[in-house]
């Protein structure tokens, strides 16, 4: 029984049971706009996840029914499936998710214990081990009902290989497509040095609301009723936009380099996949409020860096990982002392 002045609380598996609710737009939203491959997809993560989960729970010898209800294995399958293209082969993702459950979770002693978000370490052994599939996605407005489309899907995840990519030889102008960070980012730097004004009336025009803006506006839905239930803290996801809005307005309103408009910045990539269900995993982040809110601008600063002067085009994972590493010396300069205690 809760004490009196502790209410509305939430265990483990309600916590990730009310994030999978959150995340069914998300879903709904790039089964419309990429086929209905990624439930297929989505199932395979949640599946190795599981399987990696009994495992290492039957080497620990650890209760294997408890840990599976508390739904973080199937949450972290689903991140896992929206964060990456439905056109991974099955083995990628069984390699991904290994070092999700096996290397960030269960190395670290388990859930509660990990220093680094799950999803982000598979999305980022994908990301390093993987660069042309990872940036291999379906084009905009593929039919959703298309049973072409899925048949095609299909054989892509069960047959095709490393060497011989049958579904990307078949099918190179139906398919796939660049993203629009990396679309926008590749222009940028070809006509940068011919025109940066020319440069800068060509990115305008890439605000046009295309797949991705209503991807991050369903992932922006579910962020708001995660707030609701009070799921989240809402000083993360507020400090990492805001840092990234301002940034990207000082960029793109007084530099003439590689311009992203704050809308591109907003509404394309991870953005608030990152900031209402990455970077609130309440256990890879500070356990303070003024940490919380750090931590955030940190966040939203490495992602502005990253999108603009490196050779990635999103830069989320990377930017939530060094976060991660990060946490333990924000929490050490901005502890406070216990109630009736004097600062040490």
């Amino acid at each position: 029984m809760n004490l009196p002045y502790i209410y509305n609380t939430y265990n483990v598996k309600k916590i990730m049971f009310f994030v999978l609710i959150a995340s069914i737009p998300a879903i709904l939203t790039e089964c419309y706009f990429f086929g209905l491959v990624i439930l297929i997809q989505t199932f395979l993560f949640v599946m190795f996840s599981l399987l990696f989960e009994i495992i290492i729970l039957k080497i620990r010898k650890k209760n294997i029914k408890n840990n599976l209800l508390d739904n973080s294995s199937i949450l972290t399958g689903v991140l896992l499936s929206l964060s990456v293209p439905s056109t991974l082969t099955w083995w990628m993702i069984m390699f991904s998710s290994f070092f999700a459950i096996i290397v960030a979770k269960h190395l670290y002693g388990g859930l509660g214990q990990n220093i680094f978000n799950p999803a982000m370490i598979g999305y980022a052994a994908l990301l390093i081990s993987f660069p042309l599939y990872m940036s291999s996605w379906h084009k905009e407005n593929t039919n959703f009902f298309s049973l072409n489309d899925l048949k095609i899907s299909i054989n892509s995840i069960f047959f095709q290989t490393s060497k011989s990519d049958l579904f990307l030889k078949n099918y190179p102008d139906s398919f796939t497509e660049a993203t629009p960070l990396n679309n926008t980012k590749n222009k940028s730097r070809i006509f940068y040095n011919i025109d940066s004004l020319y440069t800068k009336l060509k990115n305008k025009k890439q605000n046009n609301f295309s797949s991705w803006n209503y991807i991050n506006v369903s992932f922006l839905l579910g962020g708001v009723f995660l707030l609701y239930k009070k799921i989240i803290c809402w000083r993360i996801p507020f400090s990492f936009l805001f840092a990234l809005v301002i940034f990207s307005i000082f960029d793109y309103f007084f530099l003439t380099n590689f311009i992203f408009s704050p809308f591109l910045h907003l509404f394309s990539g991870g953005t608030m996949m990152c900031a209402f269900f990455i970077a609130t995993d309440p256990v890879t982040t500070s356990y303070s409020n003024i940490g919380k809110i750090v931590f955030g601008l940190i966040i939203g600063f490495l992602v502005y860096v990253l999108r603009i002067y490196s050779d990635y085009p999103d830069g989320v994972a990377f930017s939530v990982l060094f976060g991660n590493m990060l946490v333990p010396l924000i929490d050490d300069c901005l502890k406070s002392s216990g109630y009736g205690r004097k600062k040490i």
